[in-house]
């Protein structure tokens, strides 16, 4: 039998042979070495099998593409160790990542779930678009550090197989949005902690099209997320909502109301322009990070970019919005 402390850790991939190598040589370069390693192929159709394969883990074949709710459950049910560590193929942890979740989570009376923060590069600069995404994801999740109730992220995670079994495991029904309906179903008397001292680096989007596709895509399921949540006391975690100012919602969203209008009612002009320049005020705090990171013309590029995501979020949520409506409508609703 393995000791208490002993750590599984669960790599679902998809197409992912540009990352995959220095994903797991991140995992087998751990200076707390996990039991086991089980890498869940989601049927990659390049060389990601035969990279697995140079490596001392588990590898498992799932028969059709069922997406990473599917491909993480099925590491699980591959692996025995009493405590599993999720990681992303598409990020590479750093050294001390896995002892340091473990120390966090033996240390800490009450902790269901120890999550991990990005690193604010990325693990392969690729251009701008995925320099902008690595860093936002960086900042607004540092900013969850030490707090109790946070979007839930599997990209760098340690929680005890027994409190998984509690939860039920993952929504094998969802393409996206699977980790943050997992955080909506954690028991009442566990905390999700974050800490900064468990740190991954993530090869993200690095193409526009791609990038509005994917966040448009996250804002759709919220609305089904939180309606799954319903009224339960830890229906916060998991969530995405707390990486966006409501302010800076209803702004951008009263920018978009009003840009129709504009090209009839030119006097509109300065109207809309103001909301837009109101909306990204609302992220300063951020907008000042990208600053001091990268210099102003970076700033400016995150300012354009961070713009976008809010009304990508104002028009995703409200199709997911008119999508639950219908399904509910139709009775099909869970």
């Amino acid at each position: 039998m393995a000791p208490a402390d002993a750590v599984a850790v669960i790599v679902p991939n998809f197409n992912k042979e540009k990352t995959l190598r220095a994903c797991l040589e991140s995992v087998f370069g751990q200076s707390y070495a996990p039991v086991e390693v089980v890498v869940v192929d989601d049927r990659s159709t390049d060389g990601s099998r035969e990279i697995a394969a140079g490596f001392p883990c588990r590898v498992v074949e799932l028969p059709v593409n069922s997406g990473p709710a599917a491909a993480r459950n099925a590491g699980v049910a591959a692996s025995s160790a009493p405590l599993l560590f999720f990681v992303d193929s598409d990020t590479a942890l750093a050294p001390d990542a896995v002892g340091n979740a473990v120390r966090l989570l033996v240390g800490s009376p009450g902790v269901g779930m120890v999550q991990g923060i990005y690193d604010a590069r990325p693990l392969f600069d690729d251009g701008p678009v995925e320099a902008y995404r690595v860093a936002f994801e960086h900042f607004w999740r540092k900013r969850s550090v030490g707090r109790r109730r946070a979007a839930t992220l599997f990209a760098a995670s340690l929680i005890p197989r027994t409190v998984f079994e509690e939860v039920g495991g993952f929504d094998e029904s969802l393409r996206t949005g699977e980790d943050a309906e997992f955080g909506t179903r954690l028991p009442d008397h566990y905390h999700l902690v974050v800490t900064d001292t468990v740190v991954t680096r993530h090869d993200d989007v690095d193409r526009f099209v791609p990038f509005v596709r994917e966040q448009f895509g996250f804002a759709t399921q919220t609305p089904l997320v939180m309606l799954r949540a319903g009224r339960r006391r830890n229906a916060g975690t998991g969530m995405r909502v707390n990486a966006f100012s409501p302010t800076g919602l209803v702004l951008s969203g009263l920018s978009l109301l009003t840009l129709p209008f504009v090209f009839f009612l030119p006097w509109l002009l300065p109207l809309w322009l103001g909301l837009l320049v109101a909306s990204a005020a609302t992220s300063h705090r951020f907008l000042r990070f990208t600053y001091r990171f990268r210099g102003a013309g970076f700033a400016a590029y995150a300012t354009g970019m961070h713009m976008l995501l809010y009304a990508l979020a104002v028009v995703g949520t409200g199709v997911g919005v008119l999508r639950v409506g219908y399904v509910v409508a139709r009775g099909r609703a869970r």
